[in-house]
Formats: C-alpha cells, sequence, structure tokens
C-alpha cells in the first residue's frame, strides 16, 4: 500500500514537471484565486481590529449623550431629532454633580468648516471646544508640546491643541509647537500636537481642541442650532464599581432631572455606547466579506476550471500511458490517484504562492497602515481556511478528470492514443 502511494506521487511530480509552462500557468491561476480570497478576509479583518482596537483605546466604559442616536430607529422621523434641543450646560452640570468621582465628565462643542489663519495661509478645519475631564473620558496621545493644563481650561485660555493633519497643511510641520493661529478674531497659541490617529482613529488629525469657553465666547450656546454640535461624555472611573450598564442608567435618570422631563415623557436626548457601535460595524465587515468573497470566488473558479482543463488535457496526452500501465495490472485507484494527486499538487502550491503574496502585500502596507492607524492583521483560522478551500478546488477539479482516466478500457486506450 505504502509503495503504491509513493509510486503515485513520483509520477505525478514527474508529469507536473514535464510540463512546467502549462502547469506555471494554472499555478497562477488558483495563486490569484487564493489571494483574493484571502485579501477579502484579511481587508474585513483588519477593519474590524482596526475599529475594535480603536474603540478598547477610548475605553468600553464611556457613553456619550448627543441629540441624535449614533443609530437611527426608523420609526421616528428625522424631524423629531433635529427639534431636540442640544445639550447644555445645565445638562453638564447637572451629570457632574450627580456622578461626583464615580466618573469623569466632559462637554464637546463641535463646529465645523470653521476658517483657520497662520500668516498668509488659511485652511478650514473642525474646531472643537472641551472642558476639564475630555481627556480622561476620551484619551487623546500628544506627540509635540504638551496637553491642557485643568485652570487653562476654565479660564478659556486662548491656546490650543492641534491634530497632526492640520498642522501640517497649516503651518508645514507638525513640530512647531508655539505658533499663533488666528480664529474666530482670536489668537491661539499652539501648546501641543496630537499624535496621528489616522483613518481609523477619528476626526481629530484635521482638527483644533480649544478651552470649552473660546466656542463659548465665538458662538455662544444655544438651545436649539444646526450650527453647532455638542456631545457629553461620561466615563466611569472604576467600570467594576459602576458598570456601563448602571453608568447609563445614571446619566438617564439625571438627564431627565436636567431636563424636568415627567415620567411618562420620552427622552428628548439619546445616550450612546461604544458596544452598539460596534455591532453595527460587525455587520457592516459581514457584508462587505460576504461581498467580496463572492466577487473572489470567481477568481478561485477561474484557477478550479484551469486545473480541470489541464488534467483533461493530460488524460488525453497519455492514453497510451494509462492503457500500458491498465494492462500492467495497475488497478483504477492507482491512476484516479495519479491525477487526483497532480491536481492536489497544483492547487495546493498555488494556494501557497497566493497566500505568499497576501503576506508580502501585508508586510508592504504595514508602514502605512501604521501612519494612518490601522491594524495589519490575520486570523489564523482564516489560513487554515485558505488552505482548505484550496484542497477542495484541487480535489473537486481533479476528481472527473482523474474518474475519466480510471475508467479508461487498456485495449481502447492504447488503440486511441495520439
Amino acid at each position: 500500500m505504502f509503495r503504491l502511494v509513493e509510486e503515485i506521487l513520483r509520477q505525478a511530480f514527474r508529469n507536473v514537471e514535464a510540463h512546467r509552462r502549462r502547469s506555471l500557468l494554472t499555478l497562477l491561476t488558483i495563486s490569484l484565486g487564493i489571494f483574493s480570497v484571502a485579501s477579502v478576509r484579511v481587508f474585513t479583518y483588519s477593519m474590524e481590529r482596526s475599529i475594535i482596537s480603536r474603540f478598547e483605546r477610548l475605553g468600553a466604559s464611556t457613553v456619550y449623550v448627543h441629540r441624535f442616536p449614533w443609530k437611527l430607529r426608523g420609526n421616528i422621523p428625522w424631524e423629531q431629532y433635529v427639534r431636540r434641543p442640544c445639550i447644555s450646560l445645565v445638562d453638564y452640570h447637572t451629570v457632574q454633580e450627580g456622578l461626583g468621582e464615580l466618573a469623569w465628565v466632559a462637554l464637546r462643542y463641535d463646529q465645523f468648516s470653521q476658517k483657520l489663519r497662520y500668516k498668509g495661509r488659511t485652511e478650514e478645519a473642525q474646531v472643537v471646544g472641551i472642558t476639564e475631564g475630555f481627556e480622561a473620558a476620551f484619551p487623546l496621545e500628544v506627540q509635540w508640546g504638551r496637553f491642557f493644563r485643568p485652570e487653562e481650561l476654565n479660564r478659556g485660555a486662548l491656546v490650543g491643541v492641534v491634530g497632526s493633519r492640520l498642522m501640517q497643511d497649516l503651518v508645514g510641520s507638525d513640530k512647531e509647537v508655539g505658533v499663533v493661529l488666528w480664529y474666530g478674531g482670536y489668537p491661539i497659541q499652539v501648546i501641543g500636537v496630537l499624535k496621528a490617529q489616522g483613518a481609523f482613529g477619528g476626526d481629530l488629525d484635521n482638527a483644533l481642541l480649544v478651552p470649552f469657553g473660546v466656542q463659548y465666547r465665538i458662538h455662544g450656546l444655544f438651545r436649539y442650532s444646526i450650527q453647532g454640535d455638542r456631545t457629553l461624555l461620561v466615563r466611569a472611573k472604576d467600570p467594576e464599581a459602576l458598570p456601563i450598564d448602571l453608568l447609563e442608567t445614571r446619566v438617564r435618570g439625571l438627564m431627565r432631572q436636567a431636563r424636568h422631563l415627567p415620567p411618562q415623557a420620552e427622552d428628548n436626548f439619546a445616550i450612546n455606547r461604544q458596544d452598539a457601535l460596534l455591532d453595527q460595524v460587525r455587520d457592516i465587515a459581514e457584508y462587505v466579506q460576504m461581498v467580496g468573497l463572492f466577487i473572489a470566488g470567481f477568481s478561485l473558479l477561474v484557477g478550479g476550471f484551469g486545473v480541470a482543463n489541464i488534467l483533461y488535457i493530460a488524460v488525453r496526452e497519455r492514453r497510451g500511458e494509462i492503457g500500458i500501465q491498465r494492462a500492467m495490472g495497475a488497478p483504477r485507484g492507482f491512476i484516479l490517484g495519479l491525477f487526483l494527486v497532480e491536481g492536489l499538487f497544483l492547487t495546493l502550491v498555488g494556494g501557497f504562492l497566493g497566500l505568499s503574496m497576501m503576506a508580502l502585500l501585508m508586510v508592504s502596507l504595514s508602514g502605512w497602515a501604521a501612519q494612518e492607524g490601522l491594524v495589519v492583521a490575520v486570523a489564523v483560522g482564516d489560513l487554515v481556511w485558505s488552505l482548505v478551500i484550496t484542497l477542495l478546488v484541487g480535489l473537486l477539479a481533479g476528481m472527473a478528470p482523474a474518474w475519466s482516466a480510471a475508467r479508461l478500457h487498456p485495449i481502447e486506450a492504447i488503440r486511441t492514443a495520439a
């Protein structure tokens, strides 16, 4: 039995080597198919891990209070959300005093498409006014300079922390701490530059952070407004003492108290959590993966047809050899195994080539991905899954040609040999 298997392997490798050019073309089609399928899996897995990594850095114990929910409910019209009041200072102070030392509470005031000027250059950017506690509720990393001191935030000092991309576009270097930018008629001295967050790092790479008081002086606070956006951030200092569900309940009660809502009234605010958003991200990743695999599957299908085609050609070219082997007593299982091993060898080598191409792509993109805040990763299960798919393609593609070769009558095969 072992000698029979050894002979099958020896002859299969010899036959593949004898037709190198044809085998190479088949290997390329298989490798491209496996590369396409594996790349889709790597892309969706990396996208999910990048966003999860971002959420983990921000902390799973933070809730965000806003006019709009991150996931809109279909039975509530958009106009009803727009009519909700913005987050106010009363809301901020009520939640802050109600939670005391149990949580960090911060207010974020966004203004979009604001003109910033440095010398003769002007750029439009997002300007974010923040209160004390923002860095704890929304962790940030400063690359150059420093972050705000509490007294600067409390008195509305004319200082700012700038995103790396905005600093490059406006000033020409992200290391020029100390320069003065003009915003809304006020000189804002740059005291720090944030570390680049990248595509999945949020919206602060192209933003200017200033104390909340600066935004208040320039834009004021309107109860109903579409020109600014205010968010209340609440993060538990000890997630075990104040779990996320309990924190959400406490914040909801304090917000209803701040807005004097009667028990029967619905909330006129939304409490958002990162885990809810993460579920949406996973749903999107699964959808993208499904579509991508459907498209990439065609590449693999072409590769499978290529393997079947080359084996059918091999059967036709080697009819005389097959007839002689059968006449000399070779069992049908030997002929069947011979062509199946050839198909498996072609697909397995093509699969390894495809995975190697994917590994080279991951290595070449790793530097760029790090700058963009992306995590390039692959699950071990995906590698195993890709190899299993490769073997299945080889078996399915080789089954029909191998079966047709095994069923050849020895005399007929010799007589009709080319």
